[in-house]
C-alpha cells in the first residue's frame, strides 16, 4: 500500500504495485525511474491539459488543481494516457535530463495527486503529504545498489493557496535527501516538497522535487527559488 493512501500506516515505506500486482518502478527525481505510479485503489481517471503560460513555463491543469511548471520542464508522456490502473500521480512534468551509468536521469520532477478523505488519526492532508515526500525522497535518491539515502524531515509550514472561493489554508512538507556515494555523475542530494490542501471530498497534493548538487555541470540542478515558485503558482480547482 502506498504511504499516503487511506489506511496506510504512519511509518514505513511500501513499494508501488503495478498492474496485476506486479512491482512497478517508482517515479525517480534522478530520472532512473520515470514511470507514473499506478494503483487501483485510487479512482482518478482524468486527462491532464498542458498549455504554455505567458511567463514561459507550462500551466499544468488537472480537475482539482493547476500549477505553472518551470520553463524548460516538459510533460511526462506517460501522463497523457491513463494506464490500466488509475494513476495516483497525475499532471507530471520533469526537468532536463542526462545519462549517468547507462541510465536516464532528470534534474527535477513535479506531479499532483487527489486523495480521498480519511478521518483516521494521523491521516490529515499534512500527514499524508509528509509521508508522500518522505517516500518519494527515499525511493528517488537510493543508490544504484538500493541503499536508502539519509533523509531529514522539516516540520510542515503553513501556507495559503488560491481557491475558487478565496484563499485556502494549506501546508508544505519538506524532505531533504543525501544519498551514499555512488556514480561520479549521480546527484549528491535532493529536496522534495509536498503541498497539501483540503478540497471537497479529500485532499489535493502537489509534489515538487529537484536535485541540489552533484551530477554534470549541465544541465544544472534547479535552484530553490524555482521549486518555491512552482508551489506559489498553485491554484485549487479545475485549471
Amino acid at each position: 500500500m502506498l504511504p499516503w493512501l487511506p489506511g496506510a500506516p504512519p511509518s514505513g515505506l511500501s513499494p508501488a504495485p503495478g498492474p496485476s500486482g506486479r512491482r512497478r518502478p517508482l517515479p525517480r527525481v534522478d530520472g532512473r525511474l520515470l514511470a507514473v505510479v499506478a494503483v487501483a485503489a485510487l479512482a482518478l481517471a482524468a486527462a491532464v491539459a498542458v498549455a504554455v503560460a505567458w511567463r514561459g513555463g507550462r500551466t499544468v491543469s488537472t480537475p482539482f488543481l493547476s500549477y505553472t511548471a518551470p520553463a524548460g520542464w516538459t510533460a511526462d508522456p506517460a501522463a497523457t494516457t491513463a494506464p490500466l490502473d488509475a494513476p495516483a500521480l497525475t499532471g507530471t512534468v520533469h526537468g532536463a535530463g542526462y545519462d549517468c551509468g547507462g541510465e536516464a536521469h532528470v534534474r527535477g520532477y513535479a506531479a499532483a495527486a487527489l486523495l480521498p478523505a480519511d478521518t483516521s488519526p494521523g491521516s490529515g492532508p499534512a500527514d499524508r503529504a509528509e509521508r508522500l515526500a518522505r517516500w518519494f525522497a527515499t525511493a528517488s535518491y537510493a543508490t544504484a545498489g538500493g541503499a536508502p539515502p539519509h533523509v531529514t524531515v522539516a516540520p510542515p509550514r503553513a501556507v495559503r493557496v488560491a481557491g475558487p472561493d478565496g484563499p485556502v489554508d494549506a501546508t508544505v512538507s519538506e524532505v531533504t535527501a543525501r544519498p551514499d556515494p555512488g556514480e561520479a555523475c549521480a546527484p549528491t542530494g535532493g529536496t522534495v516538497l509536498a503541498l497539501a490542501a483540503p478540497v471537497s471530498g479529500g485532499a489535493a497534493l502537489l509534489l515538487v522535487a529537484g536535485d541540489t548538487g552533484g551530477g554534470p555541470a549541465a544541465p544544472a540542478p534547479p535552484d530553490r527559488a524555482t521549486l518555491d515558485a512552482v508551489l506559489a503558482s498553485v491554484r485549487l480547482g479545475p485549471g
